[in-house]
């Protein structure tokens, strides 16, 4: 809404109807964001409101088109996202287990130990969270309609089951809020900066889930993990090897075991110190 809002001012300011937008407009739009110095990221995320929102008003009738479409983005500046250590990652950890809500502590150990997007975060549901064989999996849902499939092994698991003792059993998304709504990417961003900021992780403000995916990444690859299944966990396999559901072997394979027991081991050094 905050970021639609720069739109409506815009187009009030200058004398036309929401519904009735001529293409140019959003030209100049962007044109005037660049020229007061609006970094990428901020004229990225309010030109992708004002274009989602013209998709519904295209659906609801009020608009006869999208003067969006077809807009090339703001390019993402090379080499800006923020990025944390491995060690990082599991003082921030440590801190939910201590101090935190089971949900808290459940959300940052998915998004550790999956590297998930915070979009499959948000949308998985509950019957996604199954078996395999012998693994226990979440299917994410990711682009295109289709699912990733991911490991949750013996600590994640042990974390997300304390957060669904509380949640309980009703269908939906695995993570709600107190009043049973589906929580916002806003928010899990907000909860992650505050969550770093309370374990003295430098710049909190400038930490994304995009970071915190990668961050995953990077500890892995530094651990000496193969690049090859670095990709796979993280969903960036080829459309032919890419498949609903993952094989049984290619989940023996996985790093999330290696994720967990790290996450495990630090969760109970840093646990033990404090008491």
């Amino acid at each position: 809404m905050r970021d639609v809002s720069w739109w409506l001012w815009w187009i009030q300011a200058r004398g036309l109807h929401v519904g009735d937008v001529p293409t140019v407009e959003s030209d100049l739009y962007a044109a005037a964001m660049r020229a007061t110095g609006l970094a990428a990221n901020t004229r990225r995320a309010r030109i992708s409101a004002a274009k989602s929102w013209y998709t519904y008003l295209r659906r609801a009738g009020v608009a006869a088109t999208n003067p969006f479409d077809g807009m090339e983005q703001p390019r993402r500046p090379a080499g800006t996202t923020r990025y944390v250590s491995g060690e990082q990652l599991e003082d921030m950890l440590a801190h939910a287990v201590l101090h935190e809500s089971a949900r808290t502590q459940s959300i940052l150990a998915v998004l550790f130990g999956t590297a998930c997007r915070v979009s499959s975060l948000l949308g998985v549901q509950l019957e996604q969270l199954t078996h395999q064989g012998r693994f226990r999996v979440l299917h994410l849902p990711v682009k295109g309609g289709r699912t990733h499939t991911v490991k949750v092994s013996s600590y994640i698991g042990e974390l997300l089951d304390g957060y669904l003792a509380e949640r309980g059993t009703a269908p939906g998304a695995i993570f709600l809020s107190r009043t049973g709504i589906g929580l916002q990417a806003g928010y899990i961003r907000e909860l992650v900066q505050r969550i770093a900021a309370a374990a003295g992780v430098p710049d909190p403000g400038g930490l994304s889930i995009h970071g915190i995916r990668h961050s995953v990444a990077t500890a892995l690859l530094d651990a000496g993990e193969d690049l090859a299944v670095v990709q796979a966990l993280l969903g960036h396999a080829s459309p032919e090897t890419t498949q609903v559901y993952a094989h049984p072997d290619t989940l023996n394979l996985s790093p999330a075991d290696k994720i967990d027991q790290r996450l495990a081991a630090a969760v109970e050094r840093r646990t033990w110190h404090t008491s």
